[in-house]
């Protein structure tokens, strides 16, 4: 029992430097594997908000469960599935955006959930928004009340308010946390290179030009160069297409 538990905590620290390692020097993140009291206490606060104020899909719908089922796998797969609850929501909204508030809460857009072509480029969506749980971006004081990050956003003048919360984006914490998503998505068998492929399809979507996909898209290249492209799983799960094929029933719905 002692000899295994000292291999699990060695395991542990040895994951935690290995994303350490994707961290520029003088980024202000650290590895976090377990949420603060801070992120629990202002997740919690932000939690309550949304529940009130933005329209969700009703938990355990085939949409909302598709998507849990996704994020537990790559929680399982990536070796996150001890460190938080990972629970997503899905926002009936028609536009590309994901986010996160800390403490393993995740949301999805509609739009979001219809654009995506693959179960990686999913996964690649979700492992973004764990790596800003990882990096300890929650545990840091945020900058505003209701504080929320947008997946591949812009600097941190720009933002949106919708009812009492409000977003602002932080350039370096978004590149610190498209770091650590490629590793996340290797241990979870998926192609990291599905993170440059949506990066690029939302460029190309007309998504705001303030997101800043030029320098990201180029700075994950970089990060991928030397990774094969084949040998990943390809393979949408059960789960991805199911969520999918109510998607586009509902839209072909009159």
């Amino acid at each position: 029992m002692r000899i295994a538990d000292s291999c699990r905590a060695r395991a542990v620290r040895y994951a935690a430097l290995a994303l350490a390692a994707l961290l520029p020097l003088a980024t202000p993140a650290e590895i976090t594997l377990k949420a603060c009291d801070a992120e629990v206490r202002r997740a919690n606060a932000t939690l309550s908000k949304i529940f009130s104020q933005w329209p969700l899909r009703p938990t355990g719908d085939p949409v909302d469960k598709g998507l849990q089922a996704i994020t537990d796998r790559l929680a399982l797969r990536s070796g996150e599935q001890d460190h938080r609850r990972w629970r997503t929501h899905v926002l009936r909204d028609s536009k590309l955006n994901a986010f996160s508030i800390g403490d393993g809460h995740i949301f999805v857009t509609e739009g979001m959930l219809r654009f995506v072509d693959s179960e990686a480029e999913l996964a690649a969506l979700l492992s973004h928004e764990f790596a800003h749980h990882v990096a300890g971006h929650f545990c840091e004081k945020p900058r505003k009340l209701g504080f929320v990050r947008h997946l591949f956003g812009g600097n941190v003048e720009q933002g949106a308010q919708v009812g009492e919360l409000s977003a602002s984006m932080d350039p370096d914490k978004e590149r610190d946390a498209d770091r650590i998503s490629t590793v996340m998505l290797k241990r979870g068998g998926y192609n990291p290179r599905a993170a440059v492929l949506l990066a690029a399809r939302m460029s190309a979507s007309g998504t705001p030009a303030h997101f800043q996909y030029g320098q990201r898209i180029e700075a994950l290249q970089k990060l991928l160069a030397d990774e094969p492209g084949t040998g990943w799983d390809t393979a949408d799960s059960a789960a991805f297409s199911r969520m999918k094929d109510s998607l586009r029933a509902e839209q072909a719905a009159p």
